[in-house]
């Protein structure tokens, strides 16, 4: 289940990403994504990936996080910041792919400091 929302107040726009990752929602992921984000003016926000739900990506799935990864980074976003995932596993994971594709972005633990962070940038 992915989840876009727009917080005004803080000035963030979040992507809430919870349970698995499948290679078939993620051109519906991305289709969704632009669409939301043509929305609002991307230099004055701050993009919040809020993965806090994410269980364990299957090794498959690897390559659609890096392709959202610099998909992040492509559009133009103040700041980008990854929320970490609560589990282990997957914790692990996004920080092994992020390094893998040279990710510009910042993990952070959990979305109430992402938007403190945001609403201060």
């Amino acid at each position: 289940m992915t989840l876009f929302q727009t917080d005004h107040k803080n000035k963030a726009f979040i992507i809430t990403i919870a349970g698995f990752a499948g290679a078939e929602g993620a051109a519906l992921f991305v289709e969704g994504l632009k669409k939301e984000v043509s929305k609002i003016d991307v230099k004055a926000f701050t993009l919040i990936a809020d993965g806090t739900n994410m269980k364990t990506f299957k090794p498959e799935i690897l390559p659609i996080l890096e392709k959202s990864y610099q998909l992040y980074m492509s559009l133009g976003f103040k700041k980008v910041l990854v929320v970490s995932p609560a589990s282990v596993t997957p914790r692990l994971q996004i920080k092994r792919v992020a390094k893998n594709v040279h990710f510009s972005g910042e993990f952070i633990g959990n979305l109430r400091d992402a938007l403190t962070e945001s609403a201060e940038a």
